[in-house]
């Protein structure tokens, strides 16, 4: 039997499987850098200025996770800054009584559609590679 198949560019192909993981994550890492310092700009601009407490303790923190991704923290240490988001309810005691906080609804929802409109774009990016993506964030 003489003949058979003859594959031409597998070698190439092997290569270029192998190195999809990192070309992938480096193109994906600027999409979530870029989200995230959107997201940190919207919030900070978001917030009361009263004080500028909430706005000087934002903070975006970017770490290198290796060959396949990057670590992205946006929050926010001040110390009520999770009463100023979620607001209060009325509390009474013998002594004195506290009105309500109402909630601020700052971050969450800001954080929320930076993150979708992130999911959208890395998305997108996949297709170019040629990757049929289900499902959503």
């Amino acid at each position: 039997m003489s003949g058979g198949v003859k594959f031409s560019g597998l070698d190439e192909l092997r290569a270029r499987l192998r190195n999809l993981p990192a070309e992938l994550a480096d193109g994906a890492k600027d999409i979530v850098v870029d989200h995230a310092k959107d997201a940190y700009e919207d919030i900070y601009a978001a917030y009361p200025s009263r004080t500028g407490n909430l706005r000087e303790h934002l903070r975006l923190t970017i770490e290198d996770g290796g060959r396949y991704g990057v670590l992205v923290r946006l929050r926010n240490t001040a110390k009520h800054a999770h009463i100023f988001e979620f607001g209060t309810v009325a509390r009474h005691s013998s002594i004195r009584s506290t009105g309500i906080m109402p909630a601020g609804r700052v971050f969450v929802p800001r954080a929320i559609r930076h993150r979708h409109a992130m999911y959208a774009e890395i998305i997108a990016y996949l297709k170019t590679f040629g990757f049929e993506v289900s499902g959503h964030g």
